[in-house]
């Protein structure tokens, strides 16, 4: 990514325990599994990078960072790494929406990769996984299964092209289990 290297080491200490949950659970493996999505999804592009870097690190913890209003304890942080005020409140914005209403090609990009990790066969292993986990029976954890989101919900052209195919192996794969379970 594009982050000085020594930002890049101080928000990672601040964000990283804020992807563990209460359960001991660390999730900040999500990001590296982002930030891979987005190689490929950001090839070719003309973009912010560093600007793109900052939302994936934060986007998983905004719920955890405490007030995102001015002169909060995060924009202090952010100013501190030498951020602008009006970087800090695109930043801000940009996780605000970027799930539900991307404006910018940096929130674009995230929703894309957000999407992509919840997309084809790897995600329907991942769902089978939790339904065991859950102790749900196998009949029922297969019916439940989907293939993820639909090509034409992503905002890019590059995610919808690495979608497609994605989502056409996944149908294909979770409707064969369901014909040799059935």
């Amino acid at each position: 990514m594009s982050l000085p290297a020594a930002w890049r080491e101080r928000v990672e200490e601040y964000v990283r325990p804020l992807y563990t949950g209460l359960d001991g659970v660390d999730t900040f493996g999500g990001v590296r599994q982002l930030e891979t999505s987005l190689a490929e999804l950001t090839d070719g592009l003309e973009h912010d990078a560093r600007a793109l870097e900052l939302l994936v690190l934060f986007h998983g913890v905004t719920d955890r960072l405490g007030s995102l209003d001015s002169g909060g304890r995060w924009q202090i942080f952010l100013a501190g790494l030498g951020l602008q005020p009006a970087e800090i409140k695109a930043l801000r914005v940009g996780l605000g929406r970027h799930a539900t209403d991307p404006l910018t090609l940096e929130e674009e990009l995230l929703h894309d990769a957000l999407l992509l990790a919840r997309s084809g066969v790897r995600a329907a292993v991942a769902g089978l996984l939790g339904a065991g986990r859950k102790r749900l029976p196998l009949e029922r954890a297969v019916a439940a299964l989907d293939a993820g989101p639909e090509p034409r919900r992503f905002r890019t052209g590059s995610g919808r092209a690495l979608a497609e195919p994605q989502y056409v192996a996944a149908t294909e794969w979770i409707e064969d289990l369901r014909r040799r379970l059935g």
